[in-house]
């Protein structure tokens, strides 16, 4: 019976959850794409979506105007109005524009467009009727700009770009005016003439090259109702995430103000709300600077929520990369109580030589809230996710405030492990040390840390929650603290160790397809590689000939086997002998090679 009663309250304990959401155009209680804008770029954004228009290269934009929201208008001395978009637009050269049917309008007014989204433009072509009686009603003198408008601290930036400019004695002899001009990112297309000269338009044409620029999309601080969420899972209506033709990244922080802003009077800098900066005179306008209380933008990744837990708001922007991109719903999973009242980890030592296998101690502390009521109670955790791209050979042992812990550990090349405990943590105050072997093969290897715990949900049945831990130095036997782990320097000749490791399995061959040394293999580390270098492969004849190219790829940091099947360029077996083989790595700061002897046998 005491057990029994044991396992009820365990239930009891982790039942309560409840994964609750801040989201856009989903469900109730969230905003529209449009409330919820903090700015945008390049971007359309609607009260149920946000998109970048599909577009077509050499596609004329104007036909589909009125479809995108855009507009075409007239602006001159006696005013503004709206031009007959079908006579300009419909395709039709029998159909036009003429300003001498209008007494309101100059004949030097300008037409503005606008093309309704912004688009990477490189053509603009108009043409009067071109029948004999008025073909030469053309332009012959006019200024041709483009322009876009940016948001910048809540003032529209206009940014404007000559076209072309006719202008005598350098008029425009051609009744088909056809411009092109390296792109650029528009979304307004203004022709102004500059002429006295009677003229007429019966097709005005504006031209993608296919292209848009990059969109972004920067929402308001969004707030959970609880004030120390558990982030969690990021869901679309696309499903993966990580498949989608969009990036997401967020930041959270402890209130409402992602940037701080501030005005002068006068020797002193006071703090003022966003709002009233941007409408502030510019004299008077002081610095906008990042709120040190708010985390840094990190990318969603997996699905999940990167940025700190337990900070009440969120804030997130979507980069659409590509015509065509759309998102209508996005929502942010968040879970109450925290897995723990604070997390705190440190790895030690925190330099290693590249390559090299080093003996590591990740360090973690955990605080809890332990007691008051049970649903506000810190949930503990039974699993630990650490993402690192080191090379591990070994993880364990695991020791929970000084006493080692069954822990089962599922390690994954190039991303990290995981670590299953035996007994949840759930004590204020747990300490916890994982002891680990692996190889560092770039500087500045972070660690990131992160408990999970997998919690029974009154509404979906099972929920996971992560929380990260902050960088800290929380073992006093190491000095400083935090999760980055630095190379050595580098030697006194100053050059970059770009290769380490390596390894020839056999100095010999017998490349006849018996299964047994058939191939050359050479085992080796690429170190200290932060962007992809080119790496080969090269045969040569003792005469200096080059037999094969047998491996020219781009690679990065990592453990990687080279080999060679013991054949030329041409595909066949080479004659018994000695041979050179080279490895040469090129990178953009330095290169590195390095060559042996491998004998080939039958």
């Amino acid at each position: 019976m005491i057990r029994l009663s044991s396992v009820l309250l365990l239930v009891i304990a982790t039942a309560v959850n409840a994964i609750e959401f801040v989201g856009v155009g989903v469900g109730d209680g969230a905003l529209s794409w449009d409330q919820a804008k903090s700015s945008s770029r390049f971007v359309t954004v609607e009260a149920d979506s946000i998109w970048m228009w599909d577009i077509a290269t050499e596609a004329n934009l104007t036909p589909g105007l009125a479809e995108r929201g855009g507009f075409a208008l007239y602006a001159g001395e006696t005013g503004i109005d709206t031009l007959r978009t079908t006579a300009l637009f419909d395709g039709d050269l029998t159909t036009y524009f003429d300003p001498d049917e209008n007494a309101a309008i100059e004949r030097s007014s300008a037409i503005l467009v606008d093309l309704g989204g912004t688009f990477n433009i490189n053509r603009v072509r108009f043409v009067p009727r071109l029948d004999v009686i008025h073909r030469n009603r053309f332009l012959q003198e006019f200024s041709l700009r483009s322009a876009l408008i940016l948001p910048l601290g809540g003032v529209d930036l206009l940014l404007e770009r000559s076209l072309a400019h006719f202008l005598a004695p350098n008029e425009n002899t051609e009744p088909v005016v056809d411009l092109r001009f390296n792109s650029v990112s528009a979304r307004f297309v203004q022709l102004v003439p500059l002429t006295g000269r009677a003229w007429e338009i019966a097709e005005l044409e504006v031209y993608s090259d296919g292209t848009v620029p990059q969109g972004e999309y920067v929402s308001v601080p969004l707030p959970a109702r609880q004030a120390t969420p558990v982030w969690g899972q990021v869901r679309y209506e696309g499903g993966n995430l990580a498949q989608a033709p969009f990036v997401v990244q967020t930041r959270t922080g402890p209130d409402p103000h992602p940037v701080l802003h501030f005005i002068k009077n006068g020797d002193e800098l006071v703090p003022i709300d966003g709002d009233s900066w941007a409408t502030t005179r510019p004299g008077l306008q002081g610095p906008r600077e990042p709120n040190p209380a708010w985390s840094g933008w990190s990318t969603v990744t997996e699905g999940a929520v990167r940025s700190p837990s337990l900070n009440r708001y969120l804030q997130f922007r979507v980069a659409l990369p590509a015509p065509g991109t759309g998102l209508g719903q996005l929502r942010f999973d968040y879970s109450f109580p925290p897995i723990a009242r604070d997390l705190a980890a440190e790895i030690w030592p925190r330099t290693a030589t590249a390559g090299v296998e080093t003996d590591f101690t990740l360090f973690l502390a955990a605080e809890m809230k332990t007691s008051g009521a049970v649903q506000r109670r810190d949930t503990g955790f039974r699993q630990i996710e650490v993402r690192t791209s080191v090379e591990i050979s070994r993880v364990g042992p695991v020791f929970v405030d000084d006493e080692e812990v069954f822990a089962t550990a599922q390690v994954q090349p190039g991303v990290g492990f995981s670590l299953n405990l035996w007994e949840r943590v759930l004590k204020d105050g747990s300490f916890l040390q994982i002891e680990l072997t692996a190889a560092a093969l770039r500087d500045r290897t972070q660690f990131e840390v992160r408990a999970v715990d997998r919690r029974s949900d009154v509404d979906d049945g099972q929920s996971v929650a992560y929380q990260l831990a902050r960088p800290a130095d929380i073992d006093v036997s190491t000095p400083g603290g935090g999760l980055i782990v630095d190379l050595d320097a580098d030697g006194g000749d100053g050059r970059t160790e770009l290769l380490a490791n390596i390894r020839l399995h056999s100095p010999v061959i017998t490349p006849n397809g018996d299964g047994a040394n058939d191939a050359l293999q050479v085992s080796l580390s690429l170190l200290k590689l932060l962007e992809p270098a080119r790496l080969r492969l090269e045969i040569f004849g003792l005469d200096g000939q080059r037999v094969r190219r047998a491996v020219d790829r781009p690679s990065t940091s990592g453990n990687l086997t080279l080999s060679w099947d013991g054949r030329d360029d041409a595909g066949r077996v080479v004659p018994p002998g000695s041979y050179v083989y080279q490895i040469r790595v090129d990178a953009d700061a330095s290169n590195a090679r390095h060559h042996g002897i491998v004998s080939v046998a039958y």
